[in-house]
């Protein structure tokens, strides 16, 4: 058989006629609402703790490379929050480039803070 007479035998009318399907003919095919799929259980295991020596070889290098692009890191701890600031400083101008977490981030931590802490005046 060639290919031409696979293309005849395609065309031609076999006499097998399929039913027309009506809209309401179709069975109603129902999804489900919602599938929760149950995630194994692990519990988070706390990081062990960062030695300072490796802390501060980190730090060094990260130093390090921002000045060869003439920028400077510094961190601090926020006195409001007690949180850790850390900061990109332009070397040459001074102007703080990024910082993490921004300072609206930092007031609105205060904020919260003052709040929750009102609330349990309050209860008290």
């Amino acid at each position: 058989m060639r290919i031409g007479d696979v293309q005849k035998v395609q065309a031609e009318n076999t006499g097998v006629r399929l039913p027309r399907l009506q809209v309401e003919d179709r069975p109603a095919v129902t999804l489900p609402q919602k599938v929760e799929i149950e995630q194994p259980k692990k519990e988070a295991k706390p990081a062990p703790p960062i030695e300072v020596p490796k802390i501060e070889s980190v730090t060094k290098q990260i130093d390090s490379f921002l000045r060869s692009i003439g920028r400077t890191i510094n961190f601090r701890l926020d006195p409001a929050s007690n949180r850790m600031v850390v900061s990109v400083i332009d070397a040459t101008t001074g102007e703080v480039i990024r910082q993490v977490p921004g300072e609206e981030a930092l007031k609105l931590a205060e904020s919260i803070e003052q709040s929750m802490s009102a609330m349990v005046d309050e209860k008290a």
